[in-house]
């Protein structure tokens, strides 16, 4: 597939950090020589030094041939202009980054397609989404829908009152799960772990299950977390920015008791008259004394989602140690949610940068492939493919397929049927197969089904 990449700030080089392990042709446009010399000497691209605005932009004879335009420089209308001259130029699809403006209504949604856009991507959205969900439904790090909604996959941190903890995986199988749910990947510490029926479930394990929508809340109260959705929590959000505002106006509509921490006196008065039933504050999130005055240890959550992930990280470290059980800290650089995984009482790490940069990723699709999930922080993908008529390894037992020995058909989809193959299960046309496998055994594994990674489409 022909990328072009407008824009290589902190999601442009993330995301072509990623797109470059596999086989794709890269353009990159930029107005900084020196990023652009950088990426030249670290990845198999082609780059060009500019503005994507330009006439020079206006007239790139490569423009036709490109099968995605991304434009995701920090400008909105910079972005939104050059999708528009991508689209005209003939470029076969766009997706535009936009921070600012609100896209709700079908309008502006009408507007967007006239303007040569397909796709919106919004890293507040993306965050404020992300920080929503862990605040109701607590103990979620990471979810996913693959088969048009069909199939949910969700991961849970295992805490110390989860009642599958210490249990094996073949004794939750035997016992609890009765073929609703499955257990696909495991992640301890830095490990990825694809696990057989022996596995043990530790605590602070991060475990992703497989299974159907309408079997959620049997799931949670297998957990022991069932009785934590209902409750309505005490949070505090540090930082009232865009995107603090954004999580306060979700959580205080979900009918939970937020606070927001300001230190900017303006910017105080501006969100307060947004809120209707949140508290806003206006000091440092970083000051004890002003902490312990607001009721600090009275918190369930506390989330820090300044422009300044040191205030962030210092915030959240001073929330834990006042009694804070879940913390939420946002940071600008990806390297750091692993650091404070393993090595700091912080609950959670967000990188927007990351959401981005994984969110994009999924709009690039391999030839067969409908759906496309890699985990945070690991090589372990998750690839949705179906099987047709003329699928090389139709009728065959799973057994004698000659996949990778890491390589896992976690479920299979028939005619709406959620099912959990065997070895000797056999592949049928129109099933759909969720594949977890490493990104490096992921050309031979579609190999197997005679779509190979390197026949690229946007689906």
């Amino acid at each position: 597939m022909k990328i072009l990449i407008a824009g290589a700030g902190e999601v442009g080089f993330h995301l072509i950090e990623k797109l470059c392990k596999d086989d794709h042709e890269i353009f990159v446009v930029d107005t900084q020589r020196d990023v652009l010399d950088k990426l030249k000497e670290d990845y198999d691209i082609q780059i060009d030094h500019g503005s994507i605005i330009d006439s020079k932009f206006l007239h790139m004879s490569y423009l036709k041939e490109i099968d995605l335009f991304m434009a995701i420089t920090n400008s909105d209308e910079t972005n939104m202009i050059a999708c528009k001259t991508a689209s005209e130029a003939g470029a076969k699809k766009t997706i535009c980054r936009i921070r600012q403006i609100n896209l709700n209504s079908e309008k502006k949604q009408f507007s967007l397609k006239s303007l040569g856009i397909d796709w919106v991507i919004n890293p507040v959205s993306l965050v404020a989404d992300e920080l929503f969900k862990l605040v109701l439904t607590p103990n979620i790090v990471d979810s996913h829908e693959f088969a048009a909604g069909e199939v949910s996959m969700t991961a849970y941190r295992i805490t110390s009152y989860a009642k599958i903890l210490n249990c094996s995986i073949g004794q939750l199988e035997e016992e609890q799960f009765n073929g609703r749910f499955q257990i696909g990947i495991i992640q301890r510490k830095d490990l990825s772990i694809i696990p057989g029926k022996a596995e043990m479930i530790r605590q602070d394990d991060i475990v992703y299950f497989f299974y159907r929508p309408r079997d959620y809340q049997l799931l949670r109260k297998i957990l022991g977390y069932d009785h934590l959705q209902s409750k309505s929590r005490q949070i505090f959000i540090n930082g009232g920015g865009h995107m603090g505002l954004r999580v306060a106006l979700r959580l205080e509509k979900a009918n939970q008791n937020v606070k927001v921490i300001e230190k900017d006196l303006a910017r105080s008065y501006h969100i307060s008259e947004k809120l209707q039933k949140a508290l806003v504050l206006n000091f440092d999130g970083t000051d004890l004394k002003q902490l312990i005055a607001e009721g600090i240890e009275t918190a369930d959550y506390f989330i820090s989602v300044t422009d300044n992930e040191q205030v962030n990280l210092t915030a959240c470290l001073i929330a834990h140690q006042q009694g804070v059980e879940h913390t939420v800290c946002l940071v600008k650089q990806p390297e750091l949610i692993q650091i404070i995984d393993q090595n700091t009482p912080i609950s959670l790490g967000v990188s927007p940068r990351m959401l981005t940069a994984r969110h994009l990723v999924r709009f690039i699709q391999d030839s067969g492939t409908f759906n496309y999930f890699t985990l945070l922080n690991s090589h372990i993908e998750i690839l949705e493919t179906r099987v047709t008529e003329t699928t090389a390894c139709l009728g065959q037992p799973l057994c004698v397929m000659d996949l990778p020995e890491n390589v896992r058909i976690a479920i299979i989809v028939r005619e709406g049927r959620f099912l959990i193959p065997d070895g000797e299960a056999e592949l049928l046309p129109n099933d759909i197969i969720l594949m977890i496998l490493h990104r490096l055994d992921r050309q031979k594994a579609m190999g197997v089904f005679k779509q190979p990674a390197s026949e690229e489409a946007i689906s």
